[in-house]
């Protein structure tokens, strides 16, 4: 391109409206520079003058590339027509505010492409200004952010698919924990290997809802080898002429086993993979639906748990088949123990070795369900307090919201008997007798009284109700701005009957001094458990010293605002908690935050609940959690929230 073509282009750019408010000559020099040519036509970025009026002065060559249209068909156009139609107030509005104030602005908006694509840009401007200082032009520099965007989407997409899987995988587990704590009970209870296969097959067949479901061995010694019924648990309703599975006169199904497949059978009548002998045979013992889940030991014994349904299809969920794996790993499990278990008592040389395994598998088992137990908790209790507080808001408000019209209806009422008493000041025997019946001067005094009584005590469960309400909050949505204050007062009322005098413990005092603090951004559900765990073992440590002092027990709460420092670099809040119990050792203290660690008897504590707080303070908020004690004047837990927690 010549200078000559250079020039021709940038006048014909020149909006006809527009030339007399353009420095013409100055903007030709520029661009007749070949510097700027050179950089104008190797720039990736869109860059465009426009005037005051909004027309085009000049655009770079990089719109033929990113957007498909030539300097020559933008030239003089208005700037905004091929702007979304959604986006176009907000871009127009901008540029007013840019010539107004001279300052630019940021913005992220579509343009349509030539081929009536649309296009994610982000630009920034700036203005350009005569000689006397006045704007004059606005330039906008962008550049396309529509991969970038479409990223961001598919990543946003993959989230919630993430999302929806773990809330899946949370009830699987919630399903699976209860049903393995009780095989684990069970298992702690007796090493007895008939005992235990007994309970996984009840155990099975109560929570799946099914039928029938069965425990085999595979026995290999046999001519031909074949599969021996155990154990059998049957539902009330299972209309079943005999309980022997059959599993042994299906060869291609006890083949499958053999390789560990686990097999499901929606349908016996469509499944593909059974022959009509097949079919026949489990039509005659009654069964329609099937889940196959074999089991292979240590020792290199096969087993296989059998889910029938004996009443039309049963489509078999993933999680119904992953639950069924996990207890048949579960199984596998306890039957490992359960031989250890005999063999050590056949083998009195190897017994103390077996034993010591057997403990550390029924430790390391006992550790895992009480993790989940603590994890679930508090979530559990949020859940069931919400859902006690949203049964009694509505009745509650039902009543509030009539207390003013009743006592509306009962001063009518009052009002128009004293009008028939003025009327009629000579009531008739009858009606005189039954006044004096219902002593009416005490019933027309203290009516009203009672209906305000009625409206205080209404008034009273409205604020219990929103106070569980807030206790209750969930994280499902992240963090969110939350009220410290809030959060501890729900939790003291949740706690408040601890606080109260029963028996020959006197009453714990409670002192609150809270300080002028702002929200903060937290998983507010899980914060409240750490007032939870806190407060919990403040009130345990002063009920373990009532027979060593003779004082007033009492608890102290108090928050305040910190600012940043060159230790913290950033705002937080402090949060207080100090009992004047007995205090906690130093060999204790040092101890305080690990797993399972507990000073309490064993069914009182699990060791989680300090070292559950510690992980949401440090790690979930980067805050700190610190514990100060002396023995003999008690202990302090000092919280530490930052106001505005990084992502």
């Amino acid at each position: 391109m010549t200078d000559a073509d250079l020039e021709s282009q940038v006048d014909h750019n020149l909006h006809p409206d527009q030339i007399h408010q353009t420095d013409e000559s100055d903007l030709s020099v520029l661009q007749s520079d070949r510097l700027f040519r050179s950089i104008m036509e190797n720039v990736a970025d869109l860059i465009a003058v426009i005037d005051a009026r909004g027309y085009r002065i000049y655009n770079s060559p990089s719109y033929q590339r990113v957007l498909g249209y030539s300097s020559a068909e933008l030239q003089g156009t208005w700037a905004y027509d091929k702007i979304h139609p959604e986006d176009q107030e907000k871009v127009l509005q901008a540029a007013e505010e840019t010539l107004r104030t001279g300052v630019g602005k940021v913005l992220e908006y579509r343009m349509q492409h030539k081929d009536g694509t649309w296009r994610i840009l982000e630009s920034s401007g700036s203005v350009m200004r005569d000689e006397q200082g006045n704007v004059q032009n606005i330039v906008i520099v962008a550049h396309d952010i529509s991969d970038r965007k479409l990223d961001q989407w598919e990543r946003r997409r993959a989230e919630r698919e993430l999302e929806r899987s773990r809330q899946s995988y949370k009830d699987l587990v919630r399903r699976e924990e209860m049903l393995n704590r009780r095989l684990a009970s069970q298992i702690r209870n007796s090493l007895d290997l008939n005992t235990t296969i007994a309970t996984a097959v009840n155990e099975v067949q109560d929570l799946l809802l099914i039928d029938l479901c069965n425990f085999f061995w595979h026995i290999p010694d046999t001519d031909p080898p074949e599969f021996q019924l155990v154990h059998f648990a049957t539902s009330h309703r299972a209309m079943i002429t005999t309980h022997h599975y059959p599993l042994t006169q299906l060869p291609k199904l006890g083949y499958r086993l053999l390789k560990q497949e686990v097999i499901q059978i929606q349908s016996i009548y469509t499944n593909s993979e059974l022959d009509n002998i097949s079919r026949l045979i489990l039509s005659d013992h009654g069964f329609t639906s099937q889940l196959l889940v074999p089991i292979k030991t240590r020792s290199q014994k096969l087993g296989v748990i059998v889910a029938a349904h004996c009443q039309g299809s049963r489509p078999w969920t993933a999680d119904e088949v992953e639950l069924l794996q996990a207890v048949a790993n579960q199984l596998a499990i306890a039957i490992d123990q359960a031989e250890l278990f005999d063999s050590a008592q056949a083998n009195a040389a190897a017994a103390k070795a077996q034993a010591v395994q057997l403990k550390n598998a029924l430790d390391d088992l006992q550790r895992t369900q009480s993790q989940l137990i603590q994890t679930e908790k508090m979530s559990s209790l949020g859940q069931l307090v919400a859902g006690v507080a949203h049964e009694i808001n509505n009745p509650v408000n039902f009543i509030y919201g009539n207390l003013n019209y009743t006592n509306r209806f009962v001063q009518s009422l009052l009002g128009l008997i004293e009008l028939y008493h003025q009327s009629y000041p000579e009531p008739t025997p009858e009606i005189a007798s039954f006044l004096e019946e219902i002593d009416f001067e005490f019933l027309q005094e203290d009516l009203p009284k009672m209906l305000t009584s009625m409206k205080i005590g209404a008034e009273r469960i409205r604020q219990i109700v929103l106070s569980l309400r807030n206790f209750s909050r969930t994280d499902q949505e992240g963090r969110k701005p939350f009220n410290i204050h809030e959060g501890l007062d729900s939790t003291l009322l949740i706690l408040q009957n601890r606080f109260k005098a029963y028996g020959d413990r006197p009453a714990i005092n409670l002192t609150k001094h809270y300080g002028d603090i702002p929200l903060v951004n937290v998983y507010a559900g899980q914060l409240n458990q750490v007032f939870m765990n806190i407060l919990s073992n403040a009130i345990d440590a002063i009920d373990e010293g009532l027979n060593q002092k003779d004082i007033v027990s009492e608890i102290s709460i108090m928050t305040e605002f910190q600012p940043s420092t060159s230790e913290t670099q950033e705002p937080m809040v402090i949060v207080r908690i100090a009992d004047n119990g007995q205090g906690i050792p130093e060999n204790i203290l040092k101890k305080l935050f690990d797993p399972f660690f507990t000073t309490k008897p064993v069914g009182k504590g699990t060791g989680l609940g300090l070292s559950i707080s510690y992980q949401i303070v440090v790690e979930k908020h980067q805050g700190r959690l610190e514990c100060f004690s002396t023995l003999g004047q008690g202990t302090e837990f000092r919280i530490a929230i930052p106001i505005s927690t990084p992502s």
